[in-house]
């Protein structure tokens, strides 16, 4: 498809009635080098979604946010939890203005009343040592308020405020956000954004249940260091370094 010229400084936008990934569409059009400035990819019904690992998103078709934004940051390689976390945060500063706190359940999750209300997937496409290009897809649960048994605990912004949200207007005003976080914070220094992420921890700070591949223990999260290393506190007082997937908070 070619896509529609845009006014200096705005973003591009592709909305799809369906599609198997916003993610798998977007690298599409930068395999075929049609996207040469931030562009916006959003669809009413997703049927593929892509979760961290072989994790799937599941989503009611016209009900939620279901996207992926392109965007070119040049954000080093070895920094690319900084993105991570510019995501994170937009996330959250767009659901304040909806008047939700929310907080970041490490590594891709934003919770709510200790229900997940979004899901973060981001792929980069790396040049030397630089992020050349990314690709940010999001789930986030708008209008859907009857969820599959399979899902633990899920939540939305209907289900919060009693509100039925456009999605039109909602992913552009998202998508606009991230953008300007992203011009905000990339060039600021890397323990400057890893503290703003911190304090949006989920759980940080309160003993919970984890469970890693040797067993169940009790702890705290700590934080999470420039590498994106969750670090927690267990009862002993050991402090346990994880990358993703290798530990789970149960509680």
């Amino acid at each position: 498809m070619t896509l529609p010229k845009a006014k200096p400084n705005t973003i591009e936008i592709v909305k799809l009635l369906e599609t198997d990934s916003t993610n798998k569409y977007a690298a599409g059009l930068i395999a075929d080098k049609k996207i040469e400035k931030p562009t916006l990819i959003y669809t009413l019904q997703q049927n593929s979604g892509k979760g961290l690992g072989q994790n799937t998103w599941h989503s009611q078709a016209g009900k939620n946010l279901l996207f992926s934004l392109v965007v070119f940051s040049d954000i080093k390689a070895e920094e690319h939890f900084k993105l991570n976390m510019i995501v994170s945060l937009s996330i959250c500063e767009f659901l304040l203005l909806k008047g939700i706190e929310v907080k970041i359940k490490w590594p891709n999750d934003i919770y709510c009343q200790n229900k997940k209300i979004a899901g973060i997937l981001i792929e980069n496409n790396i040049y030397g040592n630089l992020i050349e290009s990314s690709i940010i897809g999001v789930g986030l649960n708008l209008n859907q308020t009857e969820f599959p048994s399979e899902l633990k605990n899920p939540i939305s912004l209907k289900q919060i405020k009693n509100t039925v949200y456009d999605i039109d207007i909602e992913a552009k005003l998202i998508a606009q956000i991230l953008i300007d976080k992203l011009e905000q914070f990339k060039s600021k220094n890397f323990t400057t954004v890893l503290k703003y992420y911190n304090k949006k921890l989920y759980r940080f700070g309160l003993f919970s249940k984890f469970k890693d591949k040797d067993k169940e223990f009790s702890g705290y999260i700590k934080n999470v260091n420039e590498s994106g290393q969750l670090i927690i506190s267990d009862k002993e007082s050991t402090t346990r370094l994880y990358n993703f997937k290798e530990v789970e908070l149960l509680s």
